[in-house]
């Protein structure tokens, strides 16, 4: 027999490849586990993805969901260092010229001398009076007591409750520093305070009113609240020790034709009754009406002449003539002395009328007396008026100084705050701030230094300002919302569709079909949250689209009639030149279908607070079959959580609605039904809708993100120890092969040997 060999391997065999081939089998399982953590992972980086581009167009769809953020002005001043102007919910475009004659200032005011800031403030180093510490006077056996400060008006407008004021609690164991930092850190609070030295041993609490003007802030303490402990505030200087001291003003200001504040040395015919003019006449009168006080006291007209009549100037031209206002003031002051009351009338720096003194006591403003007349206070109820006076009454009232306000009655006064005197086109405006947004619905007018000079010189001519609407900003502003919301839906679409995919085995050459699931596929909370964001997108706003009879309506009661119309691939496009057209045609019917907005069908009411819990809709006011208080939302009667002043109805879902003096307007009213709309726009429905989807988002990225890297944690265990199956099992089978080729080795070595032995031996035939 031939010789038999193995050429290369013993067995004939590519064992490495074998070895790898099967290994490759194994070495399948982990890749599968590994493709199951990187689905995971994409996963999770999709729903990071998906918060940015909520966030995205979140801050997109805010630039229009407020009135004040959807109106964009140019707006333009000619003396910008001295006015400026802007335009805000409500404004429109127009031109003025502005002259300043005083800007606006903060009420100050100062404490008594105080020893030390660093020791507690009455620990009875002090004797106040009657020979009593101020511990015991102020605190007696208690450890603490209260002072109140006004809130701000900003505060009152965000919560009418403040206007009970900011409570702020002293401890006998307080300091100056104390007192400092608790009234400044009390939120809402109409003042701030700090710390003057002015000598060693003579430390003085300062107070600085927060808003401007005469309003300033109020402060009172516990005494007043319950009448059983003193005065901090009076033991530290605060307010007057002088017993009842009070103060009240007019609401209103005598101003002057030519701009300025009113003195007591001007006449009557120098101050502007009506749109720049004068049009007092012999025999009109000032007016102070104190009501009835439960059949005690002197109530009624109390009247003063004015003294107008014709006279010459020097020229010979006939004018008319008045008294000064100082001399009618004097008139005022000497009746009231004649009465016995214990208080007097004078003039404020910004024309207001002031009343000062013992008013407490007196019959017609004691606080104590009953002030349910008319749902009024006595102050409320107190006119001041300049006009014709006949009959007992006034048929024509020419100038309307107001209701009166309290006022605190400080004890050290650096500077009475006053308020802001200009012009706009000639017109006399007193405000109380040096932003002035009430003169003229929507337009806020910034007063920076006065145009006049000390003698009344004019520093500038009048300064003329403008503002106009900039319809490329607003449009610009919705492309911009539109381009991010359609990203958003384009981005959600692509991952939550399944799709069948096409691959070319490398080693084969074979087509292959996989299915490919969407990171979003299936998830019900993402279809809901596109479908929502679709429908607020396209849908119509009821409130709005005159198919309720509740005040107002407009065309453009849905985006499509702008123009942002639904393409075939699902995106949305702005027809740029439809849109320009309805801002031109109706820009408040425009921007009422983007923000959030409301309105009324009766004067006097108006929503005045909102939450971001609070539903849209129409709220009807009025009265039920048993005569009580009824606010119902499209049908469905709403909760009343309190009825502040007689005048804000505020309901548990956060909708607060001012009203007109609610015990008055029933009387005339009990059967008549208001209705209030409250309207979510677009844009307001879609960043109120985003940030709670980014809440739940965020939420649920969170709770995922524990589930899923849980889940990534056991895969990549599985994976380590299919990895490790795997290389025991490459190792296994190359020892195996190993093996196998030794012994196939061993038995080629036998064969041989054998075949050798064969081969030596000798064959002998038998004879």
């Amino acid at each position: 027999m031939a010789g038999m060999s193995v050429g290369g391997l013993v067995s004939g065999l590519d064992t490495n490849s074998i070895i790898a081939q099967l290994t490759a089998l194994e070495q399948m399982k982990v890749s599968r586990e590994n493709q199951k953590k990187e689905n995971a992972q994409k996963t999770l980086e999709k729903f990071k993805d998906l918060q940015t581009r909520l966030g995205n167009l979140s801050a997109k769809a805010s630039a229009l969901e407020t009135q004040n953020k959807f109106n964009v002005f140019k707006s333009n001043s000619a003396y910008e260092d001295y006015v400026s102007i802007s335009g805000r919910d409500g404004a429109t475009a127009g031109q003025y010229e502005i002259t300043v004659r005083q800007l606006a200032t903060t009420q100050k005011v100062y404490s008594n001398k105080i020893s030390a800031i660093n020791i507690p403030l009455v620990d009875g180093e002090k004797i106040y009076k009657n020979g009593k510490t101020g511990q015991e006077l102020i605190f007696g056996a208690s450890d603490e007591t209260s002072i109140f400060i006004s809130a701000t008006e900003a505060t009152i407008k965000k919560d009418p409750n403040k206007k009970n004021g900011v409570e702020i609690k002293i401890n006998k164991n307080d300091t100056l520093k104390d007192i400092v930092n608790k009234i400044n850190s009390a939120e809402g609070a109409g003042v701030k305070a700090s710390i003057m030295a002015m000598a060693d041993g003579d430390n003085r609490l300062v107070l600085t009113a927060v808003d401007t003007g005469t309003k300033g802030f109020q402060m009172w303490d516990s005494s007043a609240e319950t009448g059983t402990v003193g005065s901090i505030l009076q033991y530290l200087g605060i307010l007057s020790d002088v017993p009842d001291s009070q103060i009240v003003s007019s609401k209103n200001a005598l101003l002057t034709t030519d701009g300025k504040a009113a003195t007591e040395k001007n006449t009557f015919t120098d101050i502007n009754t009506v749109m720049n003019k004068n049009n007092l006449v012999d025999g009109d009168v000032l007016g102070i009406y104190l009501p009835a006080n439960n059949g005690s006291g002197t109530g009624g007209w109390v009247t003063f002449d004015l003294g107008v009549q014709d006279g010459l100037d020097d020229k010979g031209n006939v004018i008319k003539v008045a008294r000064k206002i100082g001399d009618v003031l004097k008139d005022i002051n000497d009746t009231l002395e004649a009465s016995g009351a214990n208080f007097k009338a004078k003039l404020n720096s910004s024309g207001e009328i002031v009343l000062e003194g013992d008013l407490n006591n007196d019959q017609n403003f004691n606080s104590s007396i009953d002030t349910t007349a008319d749902n009024k206070t006595f102050l409320e109820q107190v006119k001041i008026q300049i006009g014709t006076f006949s009959g007992g009454e006034f048929t024509e009232v020419k100038k309307d100084m107001g209701g009166l306000t309290s006022r605190s009655s400080f004890a050290n006064v650096i500077n009475e705050g006053q308020n802001a005197i200009y012009t706009i086109d000639g017109m006399t405006v007193s405000s109380q701030s040096n932003s002035d947004d009430k003169t003229i619905n929507g337009t806020v007018f910034t007063l920076k230094k006065a145009t006049f000079d000390e003698d009344g010189k004019s520093l500038v001519p009048p300064i003329k300002t403008s503002l106009s609407l900039d319809k490329d900003s607003i449009i610009g502003n919705i492309n911009a919302f539109v381009e991010e919301f359609n990203a958003l839906i384009k981005f959600l679409d692509e991952n939550m569709k399944t799709s069948i995919k096409e691959d070319t085995d490398k080693n084969t050459g074979r087509k292959t079909t996989s299915r490919e699931i969407g990171p979003f596929a299936g998830d019900s909370g993402i279809s809901a949250l596109r479908d929502n964001l679709k429908r607020m997108m396209t849908s119509t706003i009821d409130e709005i689209s005159g198919t309720k009879d509740n005040g107002y309506k407009t065309v453009y009661s849905s985006a499509s009639r702008l123009g942002i119309t639904t393409q075939r691939d699902g995106s949305l496009k702005v027809d740029t030149e439809q849109l320009t057209k309805a801002i031109e045609t109706d820009f408040e019917g425009v921007r009422r279908l983007f923000t959030s907005n409301s309105f009324s069908d009766t004067v006097g009411f108006s929503v005045g607070n909102s939450k971001k819990q609070t539903q849209s809709g129409i709220y009807e006011v009025g009265y039920d079959a048993f005569g009580d208080l009824q606010v119902t939302r499209n049908g469905e009667v709403m909760k009343i959580k309190d009825v502040f002043d007689r005048k804000i109805i505020t309901l548990e879902n956060g909708l607060s609605i001012e009203t007109p003096n609610l015990g008055n307007w029933k009387d005339e009213n009990s059967d008549k039904v208001v209705k209030v709309s409250f309207v979510r726009g677009i844009a307001n429905q879609i960043a109120n809708f985003v940030e709670n989807a980014k809440d739940a988002v965020s939420g649920y990225y969170k709770t995922s993100e524990k589930t899923y890297q849980a889940r990534i944690d056991n895969i990549q265990k599985r994976v380590d120890e299919l990895q490790v199956r795997v290389d025991n099992y490459n190792a296994r089978i190359t020892k195996q092969f190993a093996a196998l080729e030794r012994n196939m080795s061993n038995l080629q070595s036998q064969t041989a040997n054998m075949m050798s032995a064969l081969s030596g031996i000798s064959y002998r035939p038998r004879n």
